[in-house]
């Protein structure tokens, strides 16, 4: 096996407990074997209960094939990456595809006995109901007529809402890398750049480092004649000029574990008055979320939390406040005010949940808003952020 400090894993005892948590679950439910699936979508989030179990993550896409009794299986994408993933997976069957991903899954299932069980179907969820490609789903149900199948999606959503000791030494190290962008931009950027060198400016402050980018949302407009209040997915070759804001949304990963933090940035020149009333209530409202998130407390006390964004007059578009792990996970909890309508999720909060706030608070018109906001953890007696930058409005 490839030296961990090469290729980092969690300890055996985390992937037991893992393990453990997994089939409890399956047994409750009658499931004998269940099917991962996982794509490169969401820069590889898409992967994250694939990462969760086998500790890979596929440039294209691969499947696991996890039974109730019997040895575990990985099939990734493509031959060509099996030397690499022979080194970052902790599956002693990992094996290619080879272009028939319906047809290597299925004779796997007949090796462990399993062609008439109750098959478990785990994809990608996140906060979006996606699950596996039609064409490898219809081959099962034509070749295993007499298997049973079900969306067990949900199993790998629960037993990763609590994050473990080892998981939460991880996840600082991306808070911490993710930090580092926002250092980095402080010391570096300036009028003039593109975006795409404001882009370059925060991957290089942490890639060196061992960090990856998971997302790097960054938009630039005047605060005179906005055009935006929510950052951009990918950058523009728009240059940013004395007077603008620059509104961000940046979450670099130590081995797809990422931190996540917002903070808007004058160009120039102070902030427009309107600009910070608008971070002023942002920041409150983040503060008191941050005061109500404790074990026992629900979306409700998080709502009222955050209704001062409404009591000032303003609205949101980003939801206030989500779940967080391998990639963006509910619930979701919106205020009242808010310009999409989402579907929104009811949670008790526990010790060892990670979560994101960050009021997206803008204008009743929908012309001018920015975003603060903070991974944070939460703790026996409250919670508290994962990142250290400081909630400022910071110029350049």
């Amino acid at each position: 096996m490839a030296s961990a400090k090469d290729f980092p894993r969690y300890p055996k005892t985390e992937y037991a407990r893992r393990y453990r948590e997994i089939r409890k679950r399956m047994r409750a439910r009658g499931i004998d074997v269940l099917i991962f699936y996982g794509d490169s979508g969401m820069q590889g989030g898409n992967q994250a209960n694939l990462k969760y179990v086998t500790n890979y993550k596929d440039p294209v896409s691969s499947f696991f094939v996890f039974p109730l009794k019997g040895a575990p299986a990985l099939f990734i994408s493509n031959r060509l990456y099996l030397p690499y993933a022979k080194k970052m997976s902790i599956i002693a069957k990992t094996e290619a595809v080879d272009y028939e991903p319906g047809l290597k899954v299925e004779g796997r299932i007949r090796e462990l006995g399993l062609a008439k069980g109750t098959i478990g179907l785990v994809g990608f969820r996140g906060i979006l109901p996606v699950s596996m490609p039609f064409s490898v789903v219809d081959h099962w149900r034509k070749a295993l007529k007499s298997a049973s199948f079900t969306d067990a999606s949900d199993i790998l959503a629960e037993v990763r809402l609590i994050k473990s000791r080892e998981e939460l030494k991880w996840f600082r190290r991306g808070a911490a890398l993710t930090d580092m962008a926002f250092e980095a931009l402080d010391k570096k950027a300036k009028t003039g750049m593109s975006e795409f060198e404001l882009a370059a400016t925060i991957s290089g402050a942490y890639v060196p480092k061992g960090g990856s980018p998971q997302l790097i949302f960054v938009g630039s407009t005047s605060m005179a004649r906005p055009q935006l209040i929510f950052p951009n997915q990918f950058p523009s070759h728009r240059k940013i000029r004395k007077g603008d804001i620059v509104l961000t949304e940046l979450s670099a990963d130590y081995e797809m574990h990422p931190g996540q933090a917002h903070r808007p940035i004058s160009v120039g020149v102070e902030p427009t008055p309107i600009y910070r009333k608008l971070y002023e209530v942002g920041v409150e409202a983040y503060e008191r979320i941050l005061k109500a998130l404790k074990p026992g407390n629900t979306h409700e006390d998080i709502k009222r939390a955050g209704s001062i964004i409404e009591e000032e007059g303003f609205t949101t578009f980003d939801t206030t406040f989500h779940g967080w792990g391998l990639l963006i996970e509910n619930p979701r909890v919106d205020v009242g005010a808010t310009i999409l309508k989402r579907p929104q999720n009811e949670i008790t909060f526990q010790e060892g949940m990670l979560m994101v706030i960050q009021p997206n608070v803008c204008t009743a018109d929908g012309k001018r808003g920015l975003q603060v906001g903070n991974l944070v953890e939460v703790t026996k007696t409250g919670a508290h952020a994962l990142q250290k930058y400081p909630m400022k409005f910071m110029r350049i």
